[in-house]
């Protein structure tokens, strides 16, 4: 499904706007460590954007200080950084927000069902 040139220009500058928020945040607070962090919200925007014909990559910074999160949707790509110093949840929804389609409608619904499932458990 093709967007238009409005709906483009307007995801773009929903990133550009999430990421100026993001790196007004931007302190040294050491390095991030995944390993302490939810895994819901992550799972939840992988699914998202594969759910909108999407994708993400998920690695470390070239000096290991943030989480680098390419995020691939059509044509577009970018790198998204979460520093240590940010709540991991609140940068993958802001992700979320900036790159998909209906403000992230689609990583909410995931966070949910995969919200529901672990407390079935």
């Amino acid at each position: 499904m093709a967007r238009s040139d409005r709906e483009l220009d307007k995801a773009d500058n929903r990133r550009e706007k999430a990421r100026e928020n993001r790196s007004r945040r931007n302190s040294l607070a050491g390095t991030m460590d995944i390993s302490n962090c939810d895994p819901l919200p992550l799972l939840a925007l992988l699914y998202a954007f594969a759910a909108e014909s999407g994708a993400v990559r998920i690695g470390y910074s070239r000096d290991g200080g943030s989480l680098a999160v390419g995020c691939y949707m059509g044509n577009d790509y970018s790198t998204e950084y979460i520093r240590p110093n940010e709540i991991f949840d609140s940068a993958c929804q802001e992700i979320a927000e900036a790159w998909l389609p209906d403000q992230g409608r689609e990583y909410h619904r995931q966070l949910n069902i995969l919200k529901q499932r672990v407390s079935d458990r």
